[in-house]
């Protein structure tokens, strides 16, 4: 079973635009030494949709050999086509990946029916070396998969568990309700991180662990501690560095926080730009008033 938080790791890029190994590995051994339970490579915050197959290819293999053997690696491995993730997932295991995360194909969302996404994830489930996460994203990719699916792909053993992102409370609950006992429910998003705990969630997968991964991890050691008022006094402050770096500036603030906290960001890779002064500001202040930035 997979549990506790885990963040989708970005990708840092040089002036150039290429993908910043020695940052990377910077990045790597910082976020070795903190309470994670492990990362996400290739995920929506590392710009996945902006790198070639060679780049991801090198880069799953460059983060599975220079990351610390004590926390779990899962790789996003969603593509347009049901082939095409098959064989990716076939590679990422054989570099050593833990788990694969998977987005459902978006491109011809009007043919995405229950029957069609089903058969997708069965038909990847059957032929992928290692376990399979499925990753409910509806901002980005205009679907949103109902409890009632997920629940019918969890009876497939190899189909161990899903980031939902939608931000539906009620959805998430009926996810933890609906679906088979070690299943695990991820929180796709550090806002809710306690209501989903308290719905049964097992952990999440967050954006702000980037930046603040044992504040997030320790929102799950209060709560499993029965420190309810305390888990929630935290939760509370990690709404504003969270919004920041999610939903209103996102990546390209989420690289700025990181560059700020003494890990390394690196440039977003075009069409998203680097934020703009005021913006950067904006981040610098909020950093400031949650504590971790002078």
């Amino acid at each position: 079973m997979f549990s506790g938080i885990y963040t989708p790791i970005v990708t840092p890029f040089n002036e150039r635009e290429e993908i910043d190994y020695c940052k990377m590995k910077h990045n790597l051994d910082r976020w070795s030494e903190t309470n994670l339970d492990g990362i996400v490579v290739l995920g929506s915050n590392g710009e996945f949709v902006y790198l070639t197959m060679p780049e991801k290819l090198e880069l799953v293999e460059f983060v599975i050999n220079n990351f610390t053997a004590d926390k779990k690696i899962i790789v996003g491995t969603g593509c347009e086509s049901t082939r095409e993730t098959i064989e990716l997932n076939y590679i990422v295991a054989d570099l050593g990946a833990d788990a694969v995360l998977v987005l459902p194909p978006s491109y011809f969302k009007g043919s995405m029916n229950d029957d069609v996404l089903y058969r997708h994830y069965v038909d990847i489930a059957e032929e992928c070396p290692v376990p399979v996460m499925i990753y409910n994203m509806p901002k980005n990719t205009g679907i949103n998969l109902p409890s009632s699916l997920v629940a019918k792909l969890s009876q497939h053993p190899n189909i161990v568990g899903i980031k939902d992102t939608s931000g539906n409370i009620t959805q998430l609950a009926e996810l933890v309700r609906d679906t088979e006992d070690g299943f695990s429910v991820f929180a796709g998003n550090a806002g809710y991180l306690l209501p989903a705990l308290a719905v049964g969630a097992k952990g999440a997968t967050l954006a702000l662990a980037n930046i603040l991964p044992n504040e997030c991890c320790e929102v799950v050691s209060l709560f499993r501690e029965g420190k309810i008022a305390s888990a929630g006094e935290l939760q509370q402050k990690l709404l504003e560095p969270n919004n920041l770096v999610t939903a209103k500036l996102g990546v390209p603030a989420l690289k700025a926080a990181l560059d700020m906290l003494g890990y390394q960001g690196g440039i977003p890779r075009r069409p998203l730009r680097p934020l703009s002064d005021d913006d950067r500001e904006t981040v610098k202040n909020a950093l400031i008033r949650f504590g971790v930035l002078k």
